[in-house]
């Protein structure tokens, strides 16, 4: 078999052939590098191997035509089927050679994550996994191109056929979505020729065993076809019998019905067991909050999705369909039904009076619904060097699980929004109420004066950077609810005058509240200004999940909360969540020209700047999140530290409020961080791959192919 490959890579070589098939796809692979990766400036090479698929259906029925069909027209063919040598090394030795010149630009793309590292973080294994793809994808063109050329003697044949079989495999998904329009699924059938659509996990960051086994089945029964249509030809140069011509034909037959076998019953296992989500994000992989709720769940929940899965990847929908099959994998309780608006427009009124559009998902349990769309699923903003929309993240998995908690619980908890006294409100925090929202909490805003009481439902008050004190009465009310178990989220900032009543009511805690802005002259403490702290974060239930993933705090022009050992009472548990350092003081008059240094009447630090209060009363237990800053919940900050600051919010709420599900999960970005390549190197590393290799490579081509031509 070795003489036999090195026989085809020498023929390949010897000609044009092997050289203008690595030209040709260096040069097309190298020109959407240069566009995407050095100029495109994207750390992943998928978008690089998804785009050049094209390219293989030109070049491989060109490095494929002549690798039977030749030897069958000049009659060489005869001492091959007359050698004593097995026929399946014949075939095997040959493929293997067509793949070893394939191989070269597929090293070659291999070299390039590395290519890119010295510019930003490179998403090596998302990169990887997609030349993996290009690598499978091509060698079951080549399988495929085998095949054609073993039962022809035209080379011209056989690149024509070569052609057509694979643009009608690359097409097929849309082929097979033109015969399912009328109704019905018999197109479903031709999927097993769709060679293009199962690479699509593998594009996206997902190591998907069903696909590399679909591909791997191929190459393995189109070895196999040659491999019968070789044998048959070796039995007639000697021998006239009918009977080997219908043993061909039923092993053929056996060998198709055993791989596509063998594919339908990997095909029915579960995605979480044939399926790896390589994804820096984990964008196609449910979170353990999400499993566990789903493992949790009792009651039968209906998720109807407005269009089909057809329609869903014609709107670039695809990770939703994919992250809907896992939900209905995960649980028997879950069922996802695809509704055609077109052929079933009544049953979106039967549901909800809400607008809908194709992507829109209504969960429902009963009459209990909601409705999801589209636009809260993915996050997009304008690129304002294109003035186009562009998609930042994906919150298929936070809404929907969201909703579903939503519908299966009956009782929601309520938070009140205490106003009257300058407060901020939640509208004034889009991505802080946007999490709530997800958890399932009811919001309301509270005047004290005018309500005069505390209602019973509230499960937990949320102050929120009052700029005056409260009156006496209204202390009192926030005390009496405290002390009867209460929760409250309260965020106190700087302010020109004196709050005594505020201040006396977490004193009773053991806290002081030092009324400055505090500023941390520790370099690494702080973002761009001192005023813009990143306290030290210690570990409590504020901050449990930014310490999980890794994210810091950013607190702009806090105050800060001084705390004595002595004056906590026994019944109180404080948790110190953040802390500035030693070099912190709180600058108590606010002058512009004094805020670089310290100056007399300032508060040295340390301070602590959030807090986390537990305390034992007779009600039940007193839960208190305090903070000393009420600009960490705005969205430019909040986004600064990748959600860092609203997690600290959402994972107090989850400890006061006593729900199936409550914490949020977060949205899953798109974006990795972009590569800085200078433009000179850009080009430079372009005109390498796109003009110099490739110029080379046809140079070398056709000086060895005149040299053997005079020979």
């Amino acid at each position: 078999m070795f003489a036999i490959i090195k026989k085809e890579i020498r023929t390949y070589f010897y000609s044009i052939t092997g050289f203008l098939f690595a030209a040709v796809n260096l040069c097309v692979i190298g020109l959407y590098f240069l566009a995407a990766n050095l100029l495109g400036m994207n750390p992943s090479l998928a978008p690089v191997m998804q785009s050049v698929i094209f390219i293989l259906l030109i070049m491989v029925p060109i490095l494929t035509m002549r690798i039977f069909s030749e030897e069958k027209r000049q009659k060489t063919d005869q001492l091959l089927l007359t050698a004593p040598i097995p026929v399946w090394k014949i075939v095997v030795g040959k493929y293997l050679a067509a793949m070893a010149v394939f191989c070269i630009p597929v090293l070659v793309s291999c070299l390039f994550p590395f290519l890119l590292l010295p510019f930003g973080q490179v998403a090596f294994a998302e990169s990887y996994t997609a030349i993996l793809g290009y690598f499978l994808y091509g060698g079951a063109a080549i399988s495929v191109g085998l095949f054609l050329s073993a039962i022809t003697e035209s080379q011209i044949i056989a690149a024509v056929l070569s052609f057509i079989a694979l643009f009608l495999t690359f097409l097929m998904s849309g082929i097979v979505g033109i015969i399912n329009q009328g109704g019905g699924n018999i197109g479903n059938i031709f999927t097993i020729f769709d060679f293009a659509s199962r690479l699509e996990n593998l594009m996206t960051g997902i190591i998907d065993w069903k696909a590399i086994l679909y591909y791997i089945s191929v190459i393995a029964l189109m070895l196999f076809f040659t491999y019968e249509a070789i044998q048959k030809r070796r039995y007639q140069v000697s021998r006239h019998t009918l009977s080997l011509s219908v043993y061909s034909n039923v092993t053929a037959v056996i060998a198709f019905a055993i791989a596509v076998f063998v594919n339908l019953i990997l095909g029915e296992l579960p995605s979480r067991y044939t399926e790896l989500d390589v994804t820096r994000e984990g964008l196609y992989t449910l979170t353990d909050e999400s499993v566990r709720f789903l493992d949790s769940l009792t009651e039968d929940v209906d998720i109807y999705v407005v269009g089909t899965q057809e329609m869903l990847e014609t709107y670039n929908f695809k990770e939703m369909t994919y992250t809907l099959n896992q939900y209905s994998e995960r649980s028997p309780h879950v069922h996802v039904n695809y509704k055609d608006p077109t052929l079933d427009p009544t049953f979106i009124r039967q549901l909800t009076e809400d607008q809908v559009t194709v992507g829109s998902l209504i969960v429902a349990k009963g009459d209990r619904t909601r409705t999801i769309s589209p636009y809260d699923i993915y996050q997009s903003e304008i690129d304002y060097q294109t003035y186009s929309e562009v998609r930042t993240g994906y919150d298929g998995e936070g809404q929907i699980t969201s909703a579903i908690s939503f519908v299966t619980n009956g009782d929601l908890p309520k938070i009140y929004c205490i106003t009257g006294h300058r407060e901020k409100q939640l509208a004034d925090y889009q991505y802080f109420s946007q999490m709530l929202k997800k958890m399932n909490v009811e919001t309301a805003d509270l005047n004290l004066m005018s309500a005069g009481e505390i209602p019973e439902d509230a499960s937990v008050i949320m102050v929120l950077g009052p700029q005056s004190d409260y009156s006496e009465s209204d202390t009192k009310l926030l005390q009496n609810y405290l002390e009867k178990g209460g929760k409250a989220i309260i965020a106190l900032n700087y302010t020109e005058e004196d709050t005594p009543n505020l201040d006396g009511l977490i004193a009773h805690y053991g806290i002081q509240r030092v009324n400055g802005i505090v500023m941390d002259m520790e370099q690494n403490h702080y973002y761009q200004t001192p005023l813009y702290l990143l306290p030290d974060v210690e570990s409590s239930v504020l901050t449990n999940g930014i310490l999980a993933d890794r994210l810091p705090a950013l607190l702009p022009e806090a105050s800060g909360f001084l705390i004595s050992d002595n004056s906590i009472p026994d019944s109180v548990d404080l948790e110190e969540a953040l802390r500035t350092t030693d070099q912190s003081y709180a600058k108590m008059e606010i002058n512009e020209s004094t805020l670089s240094e310290m100056q007399e009447g300032d508060v040295q630090g340390p301070f602590i700047l959030a807090a986390y209060v537990t305390e034992e009363v007779e009600g039940g237990q007193t839960k208190l999140a305090l903070f000393s800053c009420d600009t960490l919940f705005e969205d430019s900050v909040n986004q600064a530290v990748a959600g860092g600051n609203v997690q600290m919010a959402s994972d107090a709420l989850n400890d006061m409020v006593e729900v199936k599900v409550t914490s949020a999960i977060p949205a899953k970005s798109y974006d990795l961080s972009y590569l800085v390549v200078p433009q000179g190197t850009a080009y430079f590393m372009g005109m390498l791959f796109v003009i110099v290799l490739p110029i080379f490579l046809l140079i070398a081509g056709i000086v060895i192919w005149a040299r053997r031509r005079r020979k």
